[in-house]
Formats: structure tokens, sequence, C-alpha cells
């Protein structure tokens, strides 16, 4: 619609991954919006660039997982950017790609657009549209800039299959029911950690007399690089992130550690041993954490042990812990293995305390305490 509206403008539809924007948006949806507006005769499909042109305008749909792809995102401007299933979508990434928003079209007021089936109300999603404040600051926005309107199955039985929602939809777990049939934010089934504490920011006694360690995961495209400021006080950790971002080569993210002016060593994942010797060549104190058999479950169970701080301006860090989850058996009843999802800054905090747990005996963990 806006397209056909203002002439010569452009418009960007993306998901994180190309392969999924390709199937579920350019085979399918964006055909049947242009079959709704009956401007079929209008509409140039360029296919081996994935946009149309329509009334001297440009729809786009592309993904951003990759980095090239990403480059050419970011060298375009556009009137509207409509990223589609954000859960997935890291908010560093939502704020580099918005900066793009900046076509200048007359009468043409830009906007940007995204949609999700809920996930956890830690999520950047949640904070933004439904509590209204910033995901990294907290502070309250101005809701003349922000709106929500929440679309569920029950809203659209003319396009759905006869016993879709009762026989199909009614008879998932109740957290898939929360998200896809009644479109609630929630809190994730299974979760590992819980009961953490979101604080303004690490204290001043905490940075005089505790233990400090930073933690690094190495990303690129999908995953993002996590890097952890890290404090263990007794037995309470506080953890800063640092920095998340997708897109970063080891030259970049070396600038950005320089920058940062830590003052201490870093701990990463020993299976990247190319990243560690090229950040070390680039002046970044960096070595490898240890690794050993069934080290993510030794490592998540020290961290049951600690009451886990977490300021407020992680933002990415707090949706982590309030995502990660064990698998679940067919009854849907967790099992002691992680899902390998939402887990970079987590993976991070790993390393970063891996050196304590071999100086410090270990604690006692309950079953009742991992909620087995």
């Amino acid at each position: 619609f806006r397209a056909i509206k203002y002439p010569g403008s452009r418009h960007l539809i993306a998901r994180l991954r190309y392969s999924h924007a390709r199937g579920s948006i350019w085979l399918d949806t964006l055909r049947e919006a242009v079959a709704f507006f009956g401007v079929q005769s209008q509409v140039d499909w360029r296919e081996a660039d994935h946009y149309v042109k329509i009334n001297g305008s440009e729809i786009w749909v592309d993904g951003l997982d990759d980095k090239e792809r990403v480059e050419k995102i970011l060298g375009r401007e556009y009137n509207t950017i409509f990223l589609n299933e954000i859960s997935q979508i890291t908010y560093s990434t939502v704020t580099t790609v918005l900066t793009r928003l900046a076509l200048k079209i007359d009468g043409c007021h830009n906007l940007a657009f995204f949609d999700c089936n809920p996930p956890s109300k830690f999520h950047w999603s949640y904070k933004m549209f439904v509590q209204l404040r910033d995901p990294e600051t907290g502070e309250p926005l101005d809701p003349t800039h922000y709106g929500a309107i929440q679309v569920n199955p029950e809203d659209n039985t003319q396009h759905l299959p006869d016993g879709y929602i009762a026989d199909i939809l009614e008879h998932l777990p109740e957290d898939q029911q929360r998200r896809f049939l009644r479109g609630e934010f929630g809190d994730a089934q299974g979760v590992i950690f819980s009961g953490w504490e979101i604080v303004a920011d690490i204290p001043d006694e905490v940075r005089r007399r505790s233990r400090r360690s930073l933690g690094l995961d190495f990303g690129f495209t999908v995953d993002p690089t996590a890097l952890v400021d890290c404090y263990l006080y007794g037995e309470d950790i506080y953890i800063d992130e640092l920095i998340y971002a997708d897109g970063l080569t080891n030259q970049q993210l070396a600038m950005l550690i320089r920058e940062l002016q830590l003052g201490t060593d870093i701990y990463a994942d020993s299976a990247e041993p190319k990243s560690i010797r090229e950040l070390q060549q680039a002046r970044v104190p960096v070595r490898g954490a240890k690794k050993g058999p069934d080290s993510v479950k030794q490592g998540i169970d020290w961290l049951l042990s600690k009451r886990i701080h977490v300021t407020r301006r992680s933002a990415n860090l707090q949706a982590e812990l309030a995502n990660y989850a064990w698998k679940q058996n067919r009854d849907g009843r967790p099992f002691p293995v992680p899902i390998d999802d939402f887990n970079h800054a987590i993976d991070a905090l790993r390393y970063a305390t891996e050196p304590w747990k071999r100086t410090m005996a270990p604690s006692n963990i309950t079953a009742a305490r991992i909620g087995l």
C-alpha cells in the first residue's frame, strides 16, 4: 500500500534467516498481497535480487544472517522497514537496521513494523511495545511513537481450515498455546536460570572487593559476538554486558575491546584458536577457556549455585537468561541437556567463570535447584 501510494519510495521486509524470508515472504505472502491489491500487471518481479518494482517504488525481501546481505541492506535507505518474527532477532541488530529508515519522500512518514509469536516477557519487544520502556536503559518511551496490536487465530477463522483451532492449537502444550493460540508473552518453559536480579549497576563495593573476569563468545552472522564483565562477590555474581553484536570481524572486535580499556584478561571459546590468535596479535589480552567433558553442564551447575545479578543495560543477557531452557521429553518434562539457543552471552559467562571453578570447591547442587 505504501509503495503504491508514494511513488519512488523504498521498503524492506526482513527476517533473521534469508532462506525463511524467501520461502515465507517472497514466494508466498508478498504474492498474496500483490493479488489482494489487484496490481499483478503493474509489478515487476526482480527474482535475482528479491525485490519488486511498482509505481516507481521498490519492495525488498532479505535476511539478516549473512554479512554481505546485511551490508547491502545498510547500503540503502528506506521509508518502511518491516522485521518479521522478531523473537529471533537481537535488539542490537534491530537498532542497526533502523538507522536506514532515512529515505525522504514528500508526504511519506517513515515507519517501522514488527511482528512475532510472543516470546518471554524479558524479550526486548515486550519491554518496548508493552511496557513502553527502553530495552537497554529501562527509561520510559514516548507512547505516541509506539503501538501494538494482538491478532490471534480466532480473529482469522475465515482464512483457516475447519478444526485447525480445536483439533490442533488447543491440543498443544500450555506454553505453545500461550504463544500460538492466545498470543501472550510469558515465561519460557523449563527455563534453566530463575530468581536472578536486575540491578542498576555493579555496586562500588563489589568492584573494589570482588574477583573479576571477562568472557567472550565468538559469533558473526546469525550468532552474535558477546563479551561480558563478571564479578564474584562471595556467593553472588554480578554481570555487565559489554558487547553483543552481529557481523563483527576480529579486527573490529579488537578495536572495540581496546576502547573499553578493561585492564584484565579475557577468557574466550578455545574452539576458536584462530580468532584468539588474531586478537592477541591486535594487543587484546585474551586466552582460551579450558574445556573438559560435559563442560557446559558443569558450568551451568556451578552458576546455579550462585546468586546472579545483571545490570539493567544488559538487555540481551536478560533475554537469554529468561529463555535458556532444558530440553523436554515427549511429556513436556525437562531433562538436564540445555537447548542450544539463547546462550551466546551465557556461554561468555561460562568462559569468564571457568578459572573460578578450578580454584574453588564446588557448591552443593540439588535437583530441586535446577528444576529437575
